[in-house]
């Protein structure tokens, strides 16, 4: 089992996850609802999702090295919750990770044309019509976003439902139920 300073690295690692992950169900949300802070927050979003599956494959590693060697003959049900759910967040996070790449890149586009399309001239076409978008894309391109918008709400919904019930299965285990004392 590996340890740091004499203490397993599971009760150290299981940290990494319990803030990565609710920073990037934040960052999330903010990028997906409020289209302006996209600039500002698109890099910290894409840094936390592959931060966050690393972090927990970490928690996950070192939870089996610390179950395996407190109990040699079999987990216990608890502990194999726990582990299941722990593997469970992981691959949310590595589902979520090229939803949210293919998101990005395709916002990435819509602006790109956008700016391409504030440098053409504004005014109504000949026939009295708005002016028409150079951007042949922009329709399918908001219908894909619109789906993968939603793919990863849900994403990152699940990703912070699992985590908080990853950690209360493990508190749970540590603490027992210490409301009723």
């Amino acid at each position: 089992m590996t340890t740091i300073l004499d203490l397993p690295v599971h009760p150290l690692a299981v940290h990494a996850p319990v803030v990565f992950v609710p920073l990037l169900v934040l960052f999330g949300l903010a990028y997906l609802f409020v289209p302006p802070l996209r600039r500002r927050v698109g890099w910290a979003c894409a840094a936390l999702t592959l931060i966050a599956p690393a972090a927990a494959f970490g928690a996950i590693w070192s939870g089996q090295q610390l179950a395996d060697h407190l109990y040699p003959g079999g987990w216990p049900e608890a502990v194999q919750e726990h582990h299941d759910l722990g593997y469970r967040l992981l691959w949310i996070l590595v589902g979520l990770a090229p939803v949210w790449w293919l998101f990005a890149a395709l916002d990435r586009g819509r602006r790109a044309a956008a700016a391409r399309d504030g440098d053409a001239p504004a005014g109504a076409d000949e026939d009295g019509s708005a002016p028409v978008s150079t951007d042949a894309a922009a329709s399918g391109r908001k219908v894909v976003m619109l789906i993968l918008g939603i793919v990863a709400l849900a994403l990152l919904a699940l990703a912070a439902w699992t985590v908080f019930q990853s950690g209360d299965t493990g508190a749970s285990m540590v603490w027992g139920d210490t409301a009723g004392s």
